[in-house]
């Protein structure tokens, strides 16, 4: 199986280059109240994976439910021509692997982007803490379906929308992660135009194209080997016209911090 970056090498070696810098555990201090609800459903030690460390793969039985305390972990699937292809990436306070509550197999690769820390639960576990604290319930509820809104939202973009306007949108979602303020943001270390090509399915010169038209419209800025800059208020004024994606986005990536604020 081949990636967009580089030939993938076996399962039991695999190893991802990528470094993301600045990614900080998620203590109970740090966590905003959705996500200090959401890691107190978790009573198992941490699991510590290194880059290119393997959470899951396909066909395994989907018995577990997930939490990122610290990194970045990606799901990923492979296109018919043997291509990696990210379908989301998970950051600290994030939760995954919910087809653990469908009793089904696991359908899609989940490995350490960076260095991670990741806590784990059985599904009956997750059912017995819910039953003895319901308001945990709302906020589990609350969580998956922001996740459907975006994946909603996405697909729309993904039939309408053009690669400039998905990778803007892409673009500003991560960077907004940071909970920076000013203007510019930074995109976290480790986002290569062949790890975009992947989320957006599409071939890596076309993302390279894609951001240096954006970079002519003044959104994003690049030098060397810094790491991109987006411009946030004219990243917005360009997405304007796309509110359901950048909507769903809205609801699901921007700092958590920022949406507890308003509940």
């Amino acid at each position: 199986m081949k990636s967009l970056v580089a030939p993938r090498p076996p399962v039991s070696a695999r190893s991802a280059g990528s470094k993301l810098a600045q990614s900080s555990a998620v203590t109970p201090a740090a966590l905003p109240l959705r996500a200090t609800r959401l890691r107190s459903l978790f009573t198992g030690p941490v699991r510590r994976i290194s880059p290119g460390g393997r959470v899951f793969e396909p066909g395994q039985p989907a018995r577990n439910l997930f939490f990122v305390a610290k990194g970045i972990v990606k799901l990923t699937d492979v296109s018919p021509v043997g291509d990696e292809v990210i379908v989301h990436l998970y950051h600290p306070g994030d939760i995954f692997g919910e087809r653990c509550f469908l009793g089904a197999a696991q359908q899609f690769f989940a490995t350490a982007f960076e260095h991670s820390e990741v806590l784990e639960m059985p599904a009956s576990g997750v059912i017995d803490q819910v039953r003895s604290r319901p308001d945990t319930l709302v906020e589990l509820l609350g969580e998956l379906s922001g996740r459907l809104t975006a994946i909603d939202g996405e697909f729309q973009s993904f039939v309408s929308d053009s690669v400039l306007v998905r990778l803007g949108a892409k673009l500003l979602a991560l960077a907004s992660a940071s909970a920076r303020s000013g203007d510019w943001l930074d995109l976290p270390h480790g986002f290569s135009h062949g790890a975009f090509a992947q989320m957006l399915g599409v071939h890596r010169e076309t993302v390279t194209r894609a951001i240096a038209s954006l970079r002519k419209l003044g959104v994003v800025a690049t030098a060397g080997r810094r790491p991109i800059r987006i411009h946030r208020h004219e990243m917005r004024r360009f997405l304007g016209g796309h509110n359901s994606l950048v909507n769903a986005r809205t609801a699901t990536e921007w700092p958590r911090r920022q949406r507890d604020a308003c509940t």
